[in-house]
């Protein structure tokens, strides 16, 4: 089993998710955690966008403010 666990300083730029979305698809791993996706709200959407494998199950912490933010794909 391969699980990735990255802390990316907030996922808001498209440049920052390309760069996840291509180490992810190299590295081809069973479970993801992003720490400070800086993310107050997490949807199916913005997750398929970072991930984008079909059937995932995921959860997301939201942040508070400017910091925080977790999300377990």
């Amino acid at each position: 089993m391969k699980i990735i666990s990255w802390n990316t300083r907030g996922l808001g730029s498209r440049k920052k998710r390309r760069v996840v979305i291509d180490f992810l698809r190299l590295e081809n791993p069973d479970v993801v955690i992003i720490q400070e996706t800086k993310k107050v709200e997490c949807d199916r959407r913005f997750v398929g966008s970072v991930w984008t494998i079909r059937n995932k199950e995921w959860a997301a912490l939201s942040a508070c403010g400017a910091s925080g933010g977790i999300l377990i794909i």
